[in-house]
């Protein structure tokens, strides 16, 4: 026997239509050989004795109890009359209770007629009665009722209260022609109220209640049909009727520059209220705007910003975090208009140095608004409170928010300026230069000699140096002139060393601590591989008398400071060295010639 035990209350309809309390047990169904089929079981949790024992059949009574209007309607009639006692009152709710429990194990399509019966009966005019009665444990019943509603159909409440607004209003027309005022009483602000009374000091109830809420306000569950779209109608709906009620409690603690209330349990309550308020900013679009802007809400909400208790100040600084991320220009203007840093500020230098979760994400939310570039918050922030913040340096996200402001203010001022450094200001990887561009360049930085940089110079690459066409065309007619005059020095070196018979291509490059360069043969510096007078050298004891192959022509760069490196020119093939063979017998006169 498959055992799906629930606990339940088991009741039996007497002769005078009430009910009849068999006792508690636990429910479980099986198959029963005395019925012939699967049977509902009941056994009584005190003993085991058998409370109920009936085959599951489209004709058993606990089957038609589900379609039976007479059954719900005198549950209901009971529930809500007020003669009912507090005792019978309390068994009626409980047993409603368990019974939308047991609906649970119930295949989806019974029950989706079970809910839909008991919205046909009336259940939900019935759960705002007993809502509204003073008794905690019918009310704490009734909940657990409403949240089964909820969670099964939320568009089902969402319709109900909204054709609940409609007559209450057609109605309080009729009064107000009549002159007679009256309180319009919606389950939903029922609900609202019962969040905010809930006396339990851990507020569990409050905690269930706001889970409702999100549910009931969030847009993803919302249908949308061709002749209708329930988020428009049920969101102008809950901000008419109901964002007042849920929004008290903050402005009835927020009306001076700190909380007036700032105990344990009101700091709880309003937490949940701001965590519902972010969640319709994030949700929610233009009437959450409206309302927040039109009522102050976020000068409010920033007032506990000074609360002792820091999940609070959290929570506030959280609310507006949530705003800032929209990068809306609406929000940003009623945030500069109202100097709505100034209590964000204020708290940060409160906190002093520490390093904790304050402290994060204050300097989190300036970092958004540097990184993602806001503008007019980057320049309300510098303006207003730099000398507050110009000495945080422990972080670079202040003088990171400066050096915005400042090249937002020289972009301004000079638009050429802005137009020509944009690239190299804004560092854009996308930002692509002419190859030739790039070509050019090269060629000129690789042709550049050591003799063009003086000691400690530092050397800058000539995009860098490329400002207009007057700062480019001098660097180049002053390169061009020590280019021909470095050629003519080299012409008569090399004349030289060739009337002097050294055949040696290879020499070392000093430079002294001016920026003369000096050429000397290897021949009076250390013996190099390849040079006169040293092993493997043409002429030298012991060696063959032409070059080895793959030598290579070495140059070294000395400074004041000594040895800088060595770079290698390798012969990379045999036709450089038969060309040099061959110069090698040529008369030096011709030979002169040839290398001019």
């Amino acid at each position: 026997m498959t055992d799906t035990r629930r606990r339940v209350k088991v009741y039996t309809l007497n002769e005078d239509r009430q009910w009849d309390d068999r006792g508690t047990g636990h429910v479980s169904s099986g198959y029963v050989e005395r019925l012939k089929g699967m049977s509902l079981l009941v056994r009584a949790e005190s003993d085991g004795s058998l409370l109920l024992e009936s085959k599951i059949n489209p004709n058993t009574a606990y089957q038609k109890q589900q379609e039976d209007e007479k059954f719900l309607t005198d549950l209901f009639a009971q529930l809500t009359d007020e003669a009912t006692d507090e005792e019978k009152r309390q068994e009626l709710v409980n047993f409603l209770k368990e019974f939308c429990a047991f609906s649970q194990t119930l295949q989806p399509q019974n029950r989706d007629a079970f809910f839909k019966t008991l919205s046909n009966m009336g259940i939900l005019p019935a759960l705002e009665v007993i809502l509204g009665m003073d008794d905690t444990q019918v009310r704490s019943a009734a909940t657990d009722i409403f949240s089964y509603l909820v969670e099964y159909n939320p568009s089902m409440v969402r319709e109900f209260v909204m054709q609940e607004a409609q007559q209450n209003d057609d109605v309080s027309k009729k009064l107000t022609e009549q002159k007679i005022t009256s309180k319009d009483i919606l389950l939903i602000n029922l609900i609202i109220e019962h969040m905010i009374c809930d006396t339990d000091p851990e507020l569990g109830g409050a905690v269930q209640l706001m889970g409702l809420l999100r549910t009931l306000v969030d847009p993803e569950n919302m249908l949308a049909t061709a002749n209708k779209t329930e988020k428009t109608e049920f969101l102008g709906f809950f901000y008419k009727h109901c964002m007042h009620v849920l929004t008290a409690p903050l402005l009835a603690n927020t009306t001076e520059d700190k909380p007036s209330k700032d105990d344990f349990q009101t700091a709880q309550l309003l937490a949940l209220v701001l965590e519902l308020l972010t969640f319709c900013v994030e949700h929610h679009t233009y009437h959450i705007k409206n309302y927040i802007i039109n009522k102050d809400i976020l000068r409010r909400v920033l007032v506990l910003m000074a609360s002792k208790h820091a999940f609070l100040a959290l929570c506030a600084l959280r609310f507006k975090r949530k705003i800032i991320g929209l990068k809306d220009e609406f929000y940003n203007r009623y945030i500069m208009k109202s100097f709505l840093f100034e209590p964000v500020v204020k708290a940060f230098l409160n906190n002093g140095s520490r390093y904790n979760l304050m402290n994060s994400a204050i300097i989190e939310m300036f970092e958004f608004i540097r990184v993602e570039d806001i503008k007019s918050l980057t320049a309300h922030v510098i303006e207003n409170y730099w000398k507050a913040l110009e000495d945080v340096d422990y972080v670079q996200t202040f003088k990171g928010l400066k050096l915005r402001f400042e090249q937002q203010r020289e972009r301004q001022d000079n638009p050429k300026l802005d137009s020509t450094r944009r690239p190299s200001i804004l560092k854009n990887h996308r930002y692509r230069r002419d190859a030739r561009t790039l070509e050019d360049e090269e060629e000129m930085w690789f042709n550049t000699d050591e003799d063009d940089i003086e000691d400690g110079e530092a050397v800058v690459s000539p995009s860098d140096k490329a400002k207009n066409d007057d700062d480019i065309m001098d660097p180049i007619s002053k390169f061009m002139e020590r280019k021909k005059l470095k050629e003519s020095e080299e012409k008569e070196v090399l004349l030289k060393t060739n009337l002097s018979g050294r055949q040696s291509p290879s020499f070392k490059l000093s430079l002294s601590s001016g920026t003369k360069t000096n050429l000397t043969s290897q021949s009076s510096a250390t013996n190099l591989p390849g040079s006169p007078g040293s092993p493997g050298s043409p002429g030298s004891p012991g060696s063959p008398g032409s070059v080895p192959k793959n030598t290579s022509q070495t140059a070294a760069i000395t400074t004041k400071g000594g040895l800088v490196g060595l770079v290698d020119y390798p012969d990379d093939d045999e036709d450089d060295e038969e060309d040099e063979d061959k110069e090698d017998t040529l008369p030096l006169s011709k030979k002169a010639k040839f290398e001019s």
